[in-house]
Order: structure tokens, then C-alpha cells, then sequence
């Protein structure tokens, strides 16, 4: 969410929630399993979707954030997007979709599996949603060396700028694209 205690235009975004998730193919069929945590109420460590209510043009003052409704929204909407990619697959329209709420394109991270290199995240590749980053200098400037990254579980931390991946599971010339 846009951090609260900033001006709108410095796009300065803090931590509100979290979404760990697993997902596997076996037998013809996708497992996916979810774990959502949202910081509905609490003002601390950054802000809570409570706080962030009287910035929403709808908001009154007899406005309050229930719980049960959220809830109810989030699993509806989950469940009309799940059905959509079991019905239609990972599209392009779905792509754009993510892409339009993910925070993450063009950030510099540090691949500490590396020997701290330096690399800019350009997406997820379509087939199999690892991170595909590019590596950069130290002036920030493209080397053409593009990597795709697969998670070793828990292992990235977007706020923190850092990876502990292992080393990269293909590395491709500026060429390629994916």
C-alpha cells in the first residue's frame, strides 16, 4: 500500500500483508496452497488497512474495516481468479493483470549466492514463474547477462533488496527472449 505518512506523488509503498505460496502439478492437476496474512488492524510495524480507510474517497467517519466482509471479498475474488486459470491457463490477459498489482519490475536485488552480484528483476517467466533478472554494474548500468531464478523456498525478500537463491538455474545471452 502506499505508505500513509508520505506525499501520494513519492509512490513510497509500504508492507500491509504477505502471501506465501506452493504450487504443484502432479496427475493433470495444479495443488496450490495459500497462506495470507494481512495487517488489518494493527498500526505497527508500518500500517494497517484500518489506517489507510480515511484516505478512500468513499470513506465517512461511521466507516469501520470488518474483518468478515474483508475475508469474504478476498476468497471470492480468489476463487473467481483460480477458476479463471483452471478454465483458461496462465494468458497474456492474466499476465497483464499481475503485473499491473506486482510492485517488483525494474528493482535492484543483491544475489548473495553469487558473491553479491547485482542484477535488476524483469518479471517471471511464463512457464514456470521463476524471477527473471538482469545483471547490472555498479552505476546500475544493463550487462546483458540475463538469469532465471528458482526460489529455494523462503529465500527472497523483496523489501530487503536481497536473494540468497542458488546459483542461477539457466543463464541466457541479451539475446534470448522469454
Amino acid at each position: 500500500a502506499l505508505d500513509p505518512t508520505k506525499p501520494a506523488s513519492s509512490k513510497t509503498y509500504v508492507k500491509i500483508g504477505g502471501i506465501l505460496s506452493q504450487c504443484g502439478y502432479s496427475d493433470g492437476a495444479y495443488q496450490i496452497v495459500l497462506g495470507i496474512g494481512i495487517n488489518a488492524t494493527n498500526p505497527r510495524p508500518t500500517t494497517s488497512l484500518s489506517d489507510l480507510l480515511p484516505a478512500h474517497a468513499s470513506y465517512s467517519s461511521s466507516s469501520t474495516l470488518r474483518l468478515e466482509t474483508l475475508l469474504a471479498r478476498i476468497l471470492t475474488r480468489l476463487e473467481s481468479l483460480y477458476a479463471q486459470f483452471r478454465r483458461e491457463g496462465f494468458t497474456e490477459a492474466l499476465e497483464r493483470r499481475y503485473y499491473r498489482h506486482w510492485l517488483h519490475t525494474g528493482q535492484v536485488v543483491s544475489l548473495e549466492a553469487e558473491g553479491g552480484l547485482r542484477a535488476r528483476v524483469l518479471g517471471i517467466t511464463r512457464d514456470w514463474g521463476m524471477l527473471r533478472v538482469e545483471e547490472v554494474d555498479r552505476e546500475g548500468r544493463r550487462t546483458g547477462r540475463l538469469w532465471t531464478l528458482q526460489s529455494d523456498e523462503n529465500s527472497f525478500d523483496f523489501w530487503k533488496g536481497l536473494s540468497t537463491y542458488p546459483a542461477p538455474q539457466r543463464r541466457w545471452p541479451s539475446t534470448h527472449n522469454n
